[in-house]
């Protein structure tokens, strides 16, 4: 018999992203648009070559992603002061505004998916696809 994990893994990582695209339409979001605001909280004045990196996207997907968020006043480009042709990112107040709603659309979206399993395998099941993540990045 072979193994599912690689199959029901992409799925249901393809379901949370349609049901959170879903949920977020009204504000006019995308799974991907929240990733890259997700990532760049977490990595306040990055370049955007790096955030792309972290996203494990091309920076040109990025660059696209980035002009919407741009525009719409959530993030801001600043000029890298050690290399005139990169970028630095950053969010703005908006942006933080915005990802209030958007982590009670995330939160919503999770507690459907995992609606199934008691607070005890949740758990469970967290911490062991945290240990998965941590040796394929080549820890432990």
């Amino acid at each position: 018999m072979h193994s599912k994990f690689g199959f029901l893994s992409y799925e249901i990582s393809h379901i949370i992203r349609q049901r959170f695209n879903k949920e977020a339409e009204h504000i006019g979001f995308t799974h991907s648009q929240w990733r890259a605001l997700v990532h760049l909280s977490e990595n306040e004045n990055c370049r955007q070559v790096d955030l792309a990196e972290i996203l494990e996207i091309k920076p040109i997907t990025l660059a696209r992603q980035i002009d919407l968020l741009e525009e719409s006043g959530l993030v801001r480009r600043n000029k890298d002061v050690d290399d005139r042709r990169a970028y630095r990112l950053e969010i703005t107040d908006k942006a933080r505004l915005i990802m209030l709603e958007l982590w009670t659309i995330a939160d919503a979206v999770e507690a459907e998916v995992l609606a199934a399993l008691s607070p005890e395998e949740r758990r469970m099941m967290t911490s062991l696809l945290e240990r998965v993540k941590t040796h394929l990045c080549g820890g432990e």
